[in-house]
């Protein structure tokens, strides 16, 4: 197996507006093996190739100096994968006939697969998985603001129009910062994120609270079934969404950091982290795993499928449960005793 060498440095040298960076192996490789890992960079789209110069071999890579740090460190996986997928094609091009050497291929190829279980996230980039869809981010977020208008203007924190502007704002800041080419991109990314769901939880527990208040003293809707479901309704909604974005950010990291610094021990334990056979190799949850999950804590009051592992986990499924207890509970109680 051919591999990069931990106990050699990285040459890194900046020519105009590029950034090439010289990557030691641990062995010479042989010519052919030089000729299918620079056949496969080209096919792939990876600026990356093999030199080899007084018994040393290196792949050498080259990156845009004003390269984002998710760019850079993509690549830069990218060429190390293909250093596997090199290995793997001169095994199979070297594979005997015999039927027991060809069952120790098989297993060689499946244990040197499992030892590159580390660079998975090479290809979750590669192939997306992971990285949310900015469409579903901002459908949810949409769907929460059109639930403010559904709403009752004493639903509101000030004038009726101020929470939907706000968050409106924050998710357009959000999707440009996203798209932006900087060293401070994830930086900004985060703040911002950090900023609409402060304004998310913070809303959904006024107009939550402002709903039991209702239901107990007997407030305008309360008169009305119809009135009470829609608002009740609107409400539960608005919360579900808010608490998927909370689960989002706040679950290993953030969105960032769940694709490029995953850590050892999730927060949130998805069904395919706690078995992997079920997904494919470097599965990562996005937006719409945390928005069911929010929907199943709110209808069954309890974890499903997703265990919170984190104490904050285990904190915010149970304000939520809370939350969307007392709304449902005291909405259909009120509405039975209207019917009645």
């Amino acid at each position: 197996m051919t591999d990069i060498d931990p106990q050699a440095d990285i040459a890194i040298v900046a020519v105009d507006q590029q950034v090439t960076a010289r990557v030691p192996l641990k062995s010479e490789p042989s010519q052919d093996w030089q000729k299918s890992y620079d056949r496969m960079a080209e096919t792939r789209h990876v600026p990356a190739h093999v030199e080899v110069e007084l018994e040393r071999a290196w792949v050498v890579v080259t990156v845009p100096v004003d390269g984002s740090h998710r760019d850079v460190t993509g690549t830069l996986d990218s060429a190390r994968t293909l250093i596997a997928d090199t290995d793997e094609a001169a095994a199979r091009a070297q594979a005997p006939a015999g039927a027991a050497d060809s069952v120790r291929m098989w297993w060689t190829a499946r244990r040197a697969a499992a030892a590159r279980k580390e660079t998975s996230k090479t290809e979750v980039v590669r192939t997306g998985m992971g990285i949310d869809k900015p469409w579903v981010l901002a459908c949810a977020l949409i769907a929460a603001i059109a639930v403010l208008f559904v709403l009752p203007s004493r639903f509101s924190i000030g004038p009726n129009w101020l929470a939907p502007a706000l968050e409106g704002l924050l998710l357009a800041a959000l999707l440009l910062a996203t798209l932006a080419h900087s060293s401070r991109r994830r930086a900004i990314v985060r703040v911002l994120s950090c900023a609409l769901v402060l304004v998310l939880v913070a809303n959904a527990a006024f107009i939550t609270v402002r709903l039991v208040i209702d239901l107990v003293e007997g407030g305008p809707e309360t008169n009305s079934p119809t009135d009470l479901i829609k608002v009740g309704s609107a409400v539960w909604v608005y919360v579900v969404i808010s608490f998927a974005f909370l689960y989002w950010l706040l679950d290993g990291g953030g969105p960032e950091s769940r694709i490029w610094d995953p850590p050892e021990f999730p927060d949130l334990a998805f069904p395919q982290q706690l078995n992997p056979q079920v997904a494919r190799p470097g599965w990562r949850p996005e937006f719409i795993d945390y928005l069911y999950l929010g929907y199943t804590d709110a209808t069954a009051f309890s974890p499903t499928d997703v265990m919170p592992l984190a104490r904050w986990g285990k904190a915010a499924m149970t304000i939520q449960s809370v939350a969307s207890f007392a709304i449902g509970g005291l909405v259909i109680a009120r509405a039975v005793n209207i019917f009645k």
